[in-house]
């Protein structure tokens, strides 16, 4: 929820044809705080997919078992069928249990690169040691398990394509090494290591280029989401964003018993600066306030927006502190010491702001239209007093009439 100035998209705004981002698909890695955001998109994307193909696969596990133990298997020893019956029940199927419930529970599901790969890497290495056992105690050639075991690990479980080179690397090292180790004919363990590679080769590419595509398309997302989120000039969330975030903030504040503050900020005598030094310098002034007030919303909960024309609004998640003004206080000196000029300013030779801030306590009973009208009249007041002030009130009482609130801090 907490806004800043600049878009976390990338230096171009994140669009798939700027060459930085480009050059970001690529190599399969963002900005740490996109990357972030991508990973949860594409294990999220993922999820339902590889919940049902883990499922089909402990069934296909589950059912074969069965078949072979009512004697569905060519003749083997009791000595190789035990081990056989062991890999599947012992290993493959709580490897695949674990899977399937990574795909269920939130909890695991942040860890789920780590316990795929991990559950992959189980299962693959039963199944390639069955498929050894059977060869050397007579089965002339090796299964289909170990080929669908690649193809499951590349385009089905959901891991990202770094993971796809680990776990594979390892199944083919377990493939040729297992073979080596119970003694499989050279020439059966060379054809069926080639066919494992390409196997490997054909499934890797295709899971880089899904990879790719989903990146492209989260930022695609991504760039769209700004578009309707953010105002364009001074890159803080628009006005329809800020009645929806409020909305949700101001529910949440209520569920937990916290206090919310709401701060107004308004440019002074904009419009005369915007006539004096031209649209451009005013757009220039804009963004740089945005930049000042983006600052002041540090916590993950606190968020700003831009309210309309020269006016933006600062909501604040359980305000810290003994002094509600000194936020406030805090952008009203930052915008002075930005130190534009302005000639035609009654406040002061330079850019000034006026500033009205309303804090609504857990055991308020205004709702949200109230606090911010009750921030709406402390900037209002502010403004009278000759601008450049903060005003903060105390919005603790129901609808209090305009004009009388109780003034806590002012400059």
């Amino acid at each position: 929820m907490k806004s800043s100035r600049s878009s976390p998209l990338g230096p171009a705004g994140g669009s798939p044809t700027d060459p930085a981002t480009q050059r970001e698909i690529a190599r399969l890695r963002f900005q740490p705080e996109v990357e972030n955001a991508f990973r949860t998109h594409f294990l999220h994307r993922n999820l339902p997919r590889a919940r049902w193909a883990t499922a089909i696969y402990l069934a296909l596990v589950v059912v074969v078992t069965a078949i072979n133990m009512r004697g569905g298997m060519a003749p083997l020893s009791e000595s190789v069928l035990q081990p056989i019956y062991l890999l599947r029940i012992g290993v493959a199927c709580p490897a695949l249990v674990l899977l399937l419930a990574a795909t269920l529970y939130p909890a695991l599901q942040r860890h789920y690169q780590w316990i795929a790969g991990a559950a992959v890497i189980a299962t693959g290495t039963s199944v390639m040691t069955i498929s050894a056992m059977a060869v050397t105690s007579g089965t002339p050639q090796f299964q289909m398990g170990d080929v669908l075991v690649l193809v499951y690990a590349t385009l089905f479980v959901g891991l990202l394509f770094r993971a796809v080179l680990v776990v594979t690397g390892i199944l083919l090292l377990a493939f040729v090494g297992i073979g080596w180790y119970l003694g499989v004919p050279s020439e059966n363990l060379s054809y069926a290591a080639t066919v494992m590679f390409a196997t490997t080769l054909m499934c890797g590419l295709s899971a880089l280029r899904v990879e790719r595509l989903v990146r492209a398309s989260f930022i695609e997302t991504q760039l769209l989401n700004d578009i309707a989120e953010r105002d364009g000039l001074s890159g803080l969330y628009n006005r329809r964003m800020f009645d929806t975030l409020a909305n949700r903030l101001w529910l949440h504040a209520q569920r937990n018993r916290e206090a919310l503050q709401v701060i107004l900020v308004d440019i002074d005598h904009f419009k005369p600066f915007n006539d004096l030094y031209g649209h451009q310098a005013g757009d220039s002034c804009i963004r740089q306030v945005a930049t000042i007030i983006a600052r002041a919303a540090r916590r993950p909960l606190d968020f700003c927006a831009r309210y309309g024309g020269e006016e933006f609004v600062l909501v604040l998640y359980a305000p810290s502190g003994t002094d509600p003004a000194a936020v406030p206080e805090q952008i009203r000196r930052e915008t002075m010491a930005l130190g534009i000029p302005h000639a035609s300013s009654a406040a002061a030779g330079t850019i000034t702001v006026s500033i009205g801030s309303a804090t609504a306590p857990p055991d308020s009973k205004r709702s949200l239209a109230g606090l911010i009208q009750a921030a709406d009249e402390a900037l209002y007041r502010a403004k009278q007093l000759g601008r450049n002030r903060v005003l903060h009130v105390d919005a603790t009482d129901s609808e209090t009439p305009t004009g009388a609130f109780k003034v806590f801090a002012f400059k």
